[in-house]
């Protein structure tokens, strides 16, 4: 017959205590039993209690704290997501900091250098979400001002736009420059970059061709080719074909509202922050 509900519940509940008391459901118990290992030594961390009262609990905040620091700035978030976190890091590095006070200095000699680094990488996270910040703010006024700009100043916007998405980025120019800009790198990704500031006018493929061989010449995995007017459908074909992305003016407004992220007229932010 079957059985739903609260009725089979309970049955199935007395089931398992008669077969226990026939002895058919035994527990290992004594010097000799096997005991189930825990996965994590530390207690869980908890947000809202007041302080870190044991060992345990420190250790439990410790890797709490490693997580924090890692998806606050490891993840894309939303901007909620980086308040709680922010939040969250604070309030257990001032648990952490009363709980160190009040300890021998064997246990604290135990936590006290992770506690330091992981201080220090919040620091220097932060000290680097600024300057993306900063860099992404005059991206934004550049941008607003991009028919206006001279063939240098327009040059300077694309290296900070670079910059503030993740570039570490250096200025070539001048003369000789062989058709190279800027140098960028990201990570183990080496490119280069040729601005072209045009009011009017199409960039043709004769142009990417020479740009190509600058690519080769520079040993880089890819060629950006940045311009304020429009590619024609030849440039866009050899672009395809071989390692150079193109970016007009629209492409230009695209990558500035990336960098700024969610929300950028109000809060001008990076994405990645």
């Amino acid at each position: 017959m079957e059985c739903f509900g609260p009725e089979c519940a309970a049955r199935l509940l007395g089931w398992l205590r008669a077969r226990a008391e026939e002895g058919v459901l035994t527990v290992p118990s004594g010097a000799g039993a096997v005991q189930q290992g825990l996965l994590w030594k530390a207690a869980p961390y908890q947000e809202d209690a007041p302080a870190i009262t044991s060992a345990a609990e420190m250790a439990g905040a410790v890797e709490h704290l490693q997580y924090a620091v890692f998806r606050r700035y490891q993840n894309q978030l939303t901007r909620a997501e980086r308040g709680r976190l922010d939040n969250s890091i604070e309030n257990a590095l001032f648990k952490i900091d009363r709980y160190l006070t009040r300890v021998d200095a064997a246990e604290r000699a135990i936590h006290e250098a992770e506690v330091a680094r992981l201080r220090e990488e919040v620091r220097d996270h932060k000290e680097r979400v600024e300057r993306l910040r900063l860099q992404a703010r005059r991206a934004e006024l550049k941008l607003a001002q991009l028919t206006n700009l001279s063939p240098e100043t327009f040059e300077e916007f694309v290296g900070e736009l670079f910059e503030a998405m993740g570039f570490e980025v250096s200025q070539v120019g001048g003369s000789g420059d062989e058709g190279i800009d800027l140098h960028i790198r990201r990570g183990e990704l080496i490119a280069i970059v040729q601005c072209k500031y045009h009011k009017r006018g199409v960039v043709g493929s004769p142009e990417l061709q020479k740009f190509l061989g600058s690519v080769h010449h520079a040993h880089a995995h890819k060629g950006y080719f940045v311009t304020t007017s429009t590619f024609s459908l030849a440039a866009e074909k050899f672009a395809a074909e071989n390692p150079i992305e193109l970016v007009d003016g629209p492409r230009i407004v695209e990558l500035v509202t990336q960098a700024l992220g969610p929300g950028a007229r109000k809060e001008p932010e990076p994405t990645w922050f």
